[in-house]
């Protein structure tokens, strides 16, 4: 038999007291408490209980309705709920686990007004008329001309080329060839969107220039725009199967379950003349450290042991490997070149880490090694 229960133990409910002032005015009728949970297919109807203790031991509200929505007002002992489906022959199933209401008040965000863009700020298709109704009614000749451009005779519009600012200079002149006195406007000729830095700090760009992060990697971006002003930026973060969306204001955080994947940075600005453009940028977050491996061999010359560490391998997948170090007896650390050999009788402890280009670092790998005295037995390498 199908269980009647909403979901059996986990119900998902959307619970919140809202506080809209323009949109419900400013009565009491602005705040409210909004019970949503997901739909049973069996159910009919569902039966909403509400208590002011988590044990239920007073029920201080119950309803039954069709909708999986109640909207409620507000009230101090309305403090924890509990819902239960009912199919079509009246049978109740078993009430949802109990859910604590908490009633919040959540602030309608409240947009900046939009500040008109003037009249003489123009796109990429534009055209600008010159208001000579009549001196075409008189047959009259208008020239113009643009910053310190020629004069050339006006017929149906003017088209800028010209980022910036531009003068535009015309006058008009009678069939007997009087002269008016010339006017003068600035236009703002705006083409082209705004411009994106993405700014990456502590990566590594190998031979091909493909970027690596690691965990110290901070992205940011430099949005500019010279004339009209800014409009909107979206920003993305994406690979083959994640997606994830930025504010222009919010820091750009590399989630982890995006590492050792290929990640495209993607913004696309827009200004407010409309002129739109996107940037992309592929790189690859890099969290995993190299892998080290440590080789010894023994060997003899006439009777003495030489103990050595004959080959040390590292590999990293992403970035790459920067370095190995090592150290012996806690002595300074130092890059490992060649092997490393030991003769004189003694105790020895050898360290190595392996660091990549991101500065993903190895576990310290330790190598002991014991050189007895010749006229004693063999020495032994210990690990």
């Amino acid at each position: 038999m199908k269980n009647l229960s909403i979901i059996n133990t986990k119900i998902k409910l959307l619970i919140s007291l809202f506080f809209c002032l323009s949109v419900f005015g400013q009565d009491s009728s602005n705040k409210f408490i909004l019970i949503e949970w997901e739909k049973n297919t069996l159910a009919t109807e569902y039966h909403l209980q509400i208590s002011d203790s988590v044990k239920f031991l007073n029920i201080v509200y119950q309803k039954k309705t069709k909708d999986s929505i109640v909207r409620l007002d507000p009230n101090p002992i309305y403090r924890y709920g509990r819902i239960a489906a009912v199919d079509q022959y009246g049978v109740r199933g078993e009430y949802s686990e109990v859910f604590q209401i908490e009633q919040r008040i959540v602030e309608k965000k409240v947009l900046p007004p939009i500040v008109p863009i003037p009249s003489n700020y123009l796109g990429l298709n534009h055209s600008i008329s010159l208001d000579l109704n009549e001196d075409k009614i008189k047959n009259w000749k208008t020239y113009y001309k643009i910053n310190e451009g020629k004069w050339l005779l006006y017929h149906d519009g003017i088209q800028l080329s010209q980022q910036g600012i531009n003068l535009v200079q015309y006058y008009s002149v009678d069939l007997l060839g009087n002269k008016e006195q010339i006017k003068a406007k600035e236009y703002i000729f705006d083409s082209e969107a705004p411009t994106v830095e993405m700014l990456f700090t502590d990566i590594f760009e190998d031979n091909e220039k493909f970027l690596y992060t690691g965990k110290k990697s901070t992205i940011s971006l430099k949005v500019t725009d010279l004339y009209s002003g800014i409009l909107s930026v979206k920003t993305y973060l994406r690979t083959a199967t994640e997606f994830k969306e930025f504010s222009l204001n919010e820091n750009i955080v590399i989630p982890e379950n995006f590492s050792e994947k290929i990640i495209e940075l993607m913004v696309i600005a827009t200004d407010r003349l409309g002129n739109i453009k996107s940037y992309s940028k592929f790189f690859k977050h890099d969290l995993s450290p190299p892998t080290l491996n440590i080789e010894s061999s023994k060997t003899f010359e006439g009777k003495k042991k030489l103990i050595s560490i004959s080959r040390v391998n590292a590999y990293d997948s992403s970035s790459g490997l920067k370095i190995i170090l090592y150290s012996l007896n806690n002595g300074p650390t130092q890059p490992y070149f060649d092997s490393i050999v030991i003769s004189d009788p003694g105790e020895y402890e050898l360290r190595f880490q392996a660091i990549d280009n991101v500065g993903n670092k190895t576990a310290f790998q330790y190598e002991r090694i014991f050189i007895s005295d010749p006229s004693s037995k063999n020495g032994t390498l210990k690990q």
